[in-house]
């Protein structure tokens, strides 16, 4: 399938290196891959997201975390965190591996991912102010660049009225 060749973790990085874009970009919500592919397409995704990160962690094969687990967790994701992008989600685990959001010994825990979920979440608002803020004031520095001052606008009106006369 072209989602899961597109959107596979060997991209986390990439997504780390461009936390706008992530955010941003015109990747797929998770509810856009329930929507055109199905839910146990955007499960599986998410559960291929999360085996691999048991596996950054060096989980040992006797320690993982169950399938069933692993695919509640995807399913509690999916439900809840349903409009992050799949570019966002990937920037997500590739912070959880840069140990931003605390550290997993062992096992993977899924309520301690649910918690850096909401961590998650409070960076990407962040990541959206903060570009909105730049944003704001690139517009604001353009329309001073169109600016001109009281008097050169009554000088104008006067001029336009004159014509009309």
């Amino acid at each position: 399938m072209k989602l899961l060749g597109e959107f596979n973790p060997s991209l986390q990085n990439k997504c780390y290196a461009h936390p706008v874009r992530c955010v941003y970009g015109k990747a797929p919500t998770l509810a856009a891959v329930r929507r055109d592919y199905g839910e146990q397409v955007a499960v599986d995704w998410l559960v291929i997201e999360l085996n691999d990160y048991q596996d950054f962690v060096g989980v040992k094969e006797e320690g993982k975390t169950t399938f069933d687990v692993i695919n509640e967790l995807s399913k509690m994701i999916l439900g809840r965190y349903y409009y992050l992008k799949l570019s966002e989600m990937m920037l997500f685990f590739q912070k959880l591996k840069y140990g931003d959001y605390g550290e997993m010994y062992g096992r993977v825990d899924a309520v301690r991912i649910l918690r850096a979920l909401k961590l998650f979440i409070t960076d990407r608002n962040e990541i959206i102010d903060k570009h909105e803020q730049e944003e704001s004031s690139r517009k604001r520095i353009a329309a001073k660049k169109n600016a001109i001052s009281y008097q050169e606008y009554l000088a104008r009106k006067n001029k336009t009225q004159y014509k009309a006369i």
